[in-house]
């Protein structure tokens, strides 16, 4: 009797762990809306930036947490914030959760529907570099400039002394010189205004007798960070920088990692699908014959998830308890049909539901774990493995 209860429980162990998938995902983090704030005149339709976020390594689903107003929404697979033309006048504090099967994150957007268009002076404006080194002879021109406009429509001037040949265009903010610049530094203060007010910003302009090499500046990346999955390969963005009229030669500095490299002419950081998980805080520097520079860029790696076996985890509990009222739970292309809205197997199966009773109707509730596995299975992909 002592032999047989051994082995009948030996027998449901190795059911039970045929049942077991293991997820290796983690918590999502830094769920971030860049602009946080729209601001609109009522009767005025429009919607968020797609939030940056590190998923913790699997999909995550958004929603919006206690706002309830009509005309505002949130599309559940990227995250993006939609709002309707009826939406009343106010100021709306959004707040957004992001869930994968481990957990979830939230952040803050805000909506300002005004009665009237409220303009406000200009702000933020900022030219990136910042400066520029030519050797005489030599026209060109600044990037254009990023500002908060404020709502209203900005004119640009340049104040102070204006060099002979050094002009700026009213309507977007680029500053040209041409090849007829004396030589010199010029420190030249950029103004913005708009019928609220104004700001300003400043830009150097140095002219060089000879290609004198001065020391790279303003090395940055933008993103200056990447946060993915292990078995995923990639690369940077392009960086920009001064590179003071010499030739730039880029590269990582501290300890190697196998897999992440740097591209020694663009400055492109790429990695490989072999990188391992953990995070990378790479130090790139830029130098040219005159020094060098270093800035900062993060890489993430988290633990890619076990992909979660159809035939194997999801379709035999859902068999063994729903089909007897579904017919459709015998099969992939029923499960898969049924995955979707206020009447799918997720929303049926879990503790909460939109109509209709709970599956398995008059029986025990399905188990959370069963449902966050259910959950991860229609989140890689709904795969027919």
């Amino acid at each position: 009797m002592k032999k047989i209860i051994i082995i009948c429980i030996a027998i449901l162990f190795v059911i039970a762990c045929k049942h077991e998938i293991l997820i290796t995902s983690t918590v999502p983090t830094n769920l971030l809306y860049t602009p946080t704030t729209s601001t609109v005149i009522i009767g005025t339709a429009g919607s968020s930036v797609v939030p940056t976020i590190a998923n913790g390594g699997e999909s995550v689903k958004y929603s919006l947490s206690g706002l309830g107003v009509t005309g505002i929404s949130i599309n559940t697979s990227t995250g993006v914030i939609s709002w309707s033309n009826a939406v009343a006048a106010g100021t709306y504090n959004i707040l957004v959760v992001a869930n994968n099967s481990v957990g979830s994150t939230s952040t803050t957007y805000t909506l300002i529907v005004n009665n009237s268009l409220v303009v406000a002076a200009p702000s933020a404006y900022l030219y990136s570099p910042s400066s520029s080194t030519v050797l005489t002879g030599t026209a060109g021109s600044s990037a254009t400039p990023t500002i908060n406009n404020g709502n209203a429509t900005v004119t640009y001037s340049l104040t102070g002394t204006i060099p002979s040949g050094v002009s700026i265009n009213s309507s977007n903010g680029v500053i040209s010189w041409s090849n007829a610049v004396a030589t010199g530094t010029y420190n030249l203060t950029a103004t913005a205004t708009n019928s609220a007010g104004n700001t300003t910003t400043s830009y150097t302009l140095t002219i060089t007798k000879t290609a004198t090499v001065t020391a790279p500046t303003n090395f940055a990346y933008s993103p200056a960070s990447s946060s993915i999955s292990q078995g995923t390969a990639g690369s940077s963005a392009t960086p920009t920088i001064n590179n003071g009229l010499g030739t730039i030669t880029y590269s990582l500095t501290g300890t190697a990692v196998s897999g992440i490299t740097i591209n020694s002419t663009t400055g492109v950081i790429s990695w490989t699908n072999a990188v391992a998980t953990g995070t990378y805080n790479l130090t790139a520097k830029a130098t040219n014959s005159a020094g060098s520079i270093t800035t900062t860029y993060t890489l993430t790696v988290s633990a890619a998830s076990t992909l979660v076996s159809f035939s194997a985890s999801i379709l035999p509990v859902l068999k063994s308890s729903c089909s007897g009222c579904h017919s459709y739970m015998t099969s992939y292309a029923g499960v898969t049909g049924h995955t979707t809205g206020c009447n799918s197997i997720q929303n049926k199966i879990g503790t909460t539901y939109c109509s209709g009773s709970r599956m398995p109707q008059g029986g025990a509730p399905l188990s959370a774990s069963f449902i966050a596995l259910f959950n991860t299975w229609i989140a890689q992909g709904q795969l027919n493995n």
